[in-house]
């Protein structure tokens, strides 16, 4: 009986993580407008009644895909341990690692429901705890980026902010001009400016 009830537990569990998989990748690939219940059914070959018993609201399910990838991205971030000691080394790999996440699908995925929660109530309900649970991640793993010598630096909560703010910025005009990341030319000056703030 408990073997029988752990099959179906991990049984319940993939379906979950097929219908979020796809629910993503219809979220990037078509749009808010186009990422329809029955567009991600298909993508996720599961049944309609799976689908509805899993998530029976769209936007929960748009909403629990973002958070599901963000998270899972965060926290292998969280635990980093590959970045260098030295500071400007550490400033360096910091800010390119920051700018990395610009460029990720669940980026674009919380852009579709950003945008689309400015004339949508229900889904911009729905997106508030989830920005407070993402934002606290994105936080957390960005001061492990920089580590603690720099964190303590009384100017680095400043600078954290204006990275970010600067880096969601511009990442949004690769929404309609798509080009290389690694070479766009704000990443030197993100890396002067924690230059900037963090090094004597």
């Amino acid at each position: 009986m408990v073997a029988t009830q752990r099959s179906e537990q991990a049984r319940s569990r993939d379906t979950q993580r097929k219908i979020l998989d796809a629910a993503l990748d219809t979220l990037v690939g078509e749009g808010y407008s186009g990422a329809t219940t029955l567009r991600i059914q298909k993508a996720a070959g599961v049944s309609r009644g799976a689908l509805l018993h899993h998530f029976p609201s769209r936007d929960d399910l748009l909403v629990a895909a973002v958070h599901h990838l963000a998270a899972d991205s965060m926290r292998r971030q969280v635990v980093r341990s590959d970045l260098p000691e030295q500071s400007a080394e550490r400033i360096d790999a910091a800010v390119e690692g920051m700018w990395a996440n610009y460029s990720q699908p669940y980026f674009w995925a919380s852009m579709e429901l950003w945008l689309a929660a400015r004339n949508h109530p229900g889904l911009r309900e729905a997106l508030v705890p989830l920005e407070k649970t993402v934002g606290s991640l994105i936080r957390t793993a960005t001061d492990n980026f920089f580590g603690p010598p720099l964190t303590a630096r009384s100017r680095y909560p400043d600078l954290r902010e204006l990275l970010h703010t600067s880096m969601r910025g511009v990442a949004m005009t690769y929404a309609i001009d798509p080009r290389d990341p690694t070479t766009d030319p704000h990443l030197p000056q993100w890396i002067a400016w924690s230059y900037d703030h963090l090094l004597d």
